[in-house]
């Protein structure tokens, strides 16, 4: 909005704010005449508090709506703040302008940002609400906020504070600039949910979270800056009352709350914070526009749904985007406060488990995606033990064949007779611990298939596993466990290689009924 445009909108607000509720819309008809734009501008405006005077109560939201190139400099390089000496003006916003000082008293030297009421809005609420600012920061310590250093009044009583200078720049910029990755991403988003669940837990909401009030350091460290319009959820006795219902806000960011102005809890920022990962991960808004006019975007906001994230970017990132991060951007998106994430901890930790391949409390538990995400997770484990199961497939099927044929031919020789049967744990010989699995899983499924033949007893796993490694010869174990016949084989992996051994042997004569190799290259093997 140009400021042009606002001073034609302000003009008719301020007719607006003192007349009846029930005159309104006659008179803004009047004065807008044929400009549907302006009237639905207006409209919009009202339409956010419900009350024109409440929109315009304090001069701090007229300063943050006017443009900048109207703000007249009132502080320039080689003033004195204080012990500081300024050094050039690092930006404005509607309550302060901020300007690079180093400390200049001969105690020592040091680069800091110097943030004071802009001589063009300091007005009582204003002051109130810088100093509010001050007092938040005074109380918020941790790596990714920018640390509040000093603090006091200009001889003509402007209050200023004296903050940790930040070089760096916009997250969504750095992250474009440095090309991460998803995965860096994510991590240093992280880093500004533990910031904002910090300032939440000391009951402070910033309210104006976006990519430029979190700069990115050289280092890569991200910190949070301007808590200008933070809310205090629970203010101390006779300190400054956030005044509610209100613009305070940037429109992009804001959440449907904040545009409605019903009351803003840490809730909001949990909305800011999915806008800001919208951004940073597919580049762009979660909502599409038409114009830039309030009320649109308001509707937007308040009533559409964003498409995720995913359905915006390249086939390489759809993939990348699509299930757990569009889940959790769109959690964090959700248009009812109680429906997003309960506190940005608990954003962030979802993020984590997806960076670890676990399952994201954003989607639902069914046990195919927690299969998934194991799989994922353990992708070599996952491989190894589907092997296993395949190949173990082959062998008992190739052994149950076998043993089925060995024990109806030996139905025709009644001395001869296997009605019982024991298989003997596979031995591994890869001499490789982590291969033990491989091999008793195999016993175990020849153990389970052969079971099922009706004619035959199969000793369970708990009584053959004893006989693990053992040297005894194969006619003892067959009289301790008092079967008739036994199977045993090993088990050798070599690299992607698997080759697997198993014979059936009578107990009587220590005859060998059939004996197999089978071997198979891993990666082929399902």
């Amino acid at each position: 909005m140009t400021p042009e445009r606002w001073k034609q909108v302000k003009a008719v607000l301020d007719v607006a704010r003192g007349l009846p509720p029930e005159n309104r819309q006659v008179r803004i008809a009047d004065l807008c005449a044929a400009d549907a734009e302006l009237r639905a501008e207006v409209e919009s405006l009202l339409a956010c508090d419900g009350e024109a005077a409440d929109f315009l109560e304090t001069d701090a939201q007229l300063a943050s709506l006017q443009s900048l190139t109207e703000v007249r400099p009132e502080t320039r390089p080689g003033a004195r703040i204080g012990p500081y000496k300024v050094l050039s003006e690092i930006g404005r916003g509607g309550m302060g302008a901020v300007y690079l000082a180093e400390r200049d008293d001969r105690e020592f030297r040091k680069t800091v940002a110097i943030k004071l009421v802009r001589g063009d809005a300091d007005s009582e609420s204003v002051v109130r609400r810088f100093r509010q600012e001050r007092q938040i920061l005074a109380e918020l310590d941790h790596p990714n906020i920018a640390r509040l250093l000093d603090g006091g009044t200009t001889d003509e009583g402007i209050p200023y504070v004296v903050m940790e200078h930040v070089d760096g720049i916009p997250i969504d910029v750095y992250c474009e600039k440095a090309a991460l990755t998803v995965e860096q991403r994510l991590a240093l988003f992280r880093g500004v949910c533990s910031a904002t669940a910090d300032a939440h837990r000391k009951q402070v909401v910033h309210r104006d979270l976006k990519p430029s009030n979190i700069l990115v350091t050289a280092d890569g460290t991200p910190k949070l800056l301007d808590f200008g319009i933070a809310k205090v959820l629970a203010p101390q006795p006779g300190s400054e009352r956030t005044v509610t219902g209100t613009l305070l806000m940037t429109p992009e960011y804001a959440s449907p709350e904040q545009w409605r102005g019903s009351p803003v809890t840490a809730a909001s920022d949990i909305y800011s914070l999915g806008v800001i990962l919208y951004r940073l991960l597919a580049g762009r808004s979660p909502y599409k526009v038409g114009s830039d006019l309030p009320h649109e975007l308001s509707r937007a906001v308040c009533e559409e749904d964003p498409a995720p994230p995913s359905s915006t970017g390249a086939p390489v990132t759809r993939r990348r985007l699509a299930g757990d991060l569009d889940a959790i951007v769109l959690k964090a998106l959700r248009k009812e406060p109680e429906r997003r994430y309960s506190s940005a901890e608990d954003l962030s930790e979802d993020i984590r488990r997806h960076l670890e391949g676990r399952p994201v409390t954003a989607r639902k538990d069914g046990v195919r995606y927690r299969t998934g995400r194991l799989i994922r997770r353990n992708k070599a484990v996952a491989v190894m033990a589907l092997a296993m199961a395949a190949t173990a497939a082959l062998v008992f099927a190739v052994v149950s064949r076998r043993t089925r044929a060995a024990v109806g031919s030996a139905a025709a020789a009644p001395a001869r007779a296997i009605t019982s049967l024991a298989v003997l744990p596979l031995a591994n010989l890869s001499r490789d611990p982590e291969q033990e699995f491989f091999a008793d899983g195999m016993t175990d499924a020849l153990i389970t298939d052969l079971s099922r033949i009706r004619s035959l007893r199969v000793v369970s796993r708990t009584s053959v596993m004893r006989y693990k490694d053992s040297r005894k010869p194969l006619s003892e174990i067959a009289r301790d466990l008092r079967v008739d016949g036994v199977v045993e084989g090993s088990v050798l992996r070599s690299g992607d290689r698997v080759r697997i051994t198993a014979q059936l042997i009578r107990a009587a004569d220590d005859r060998h009924l059939w004996a197999e190799t089978y071997e198979r290259d891993l990666r082929d093997v399902l």
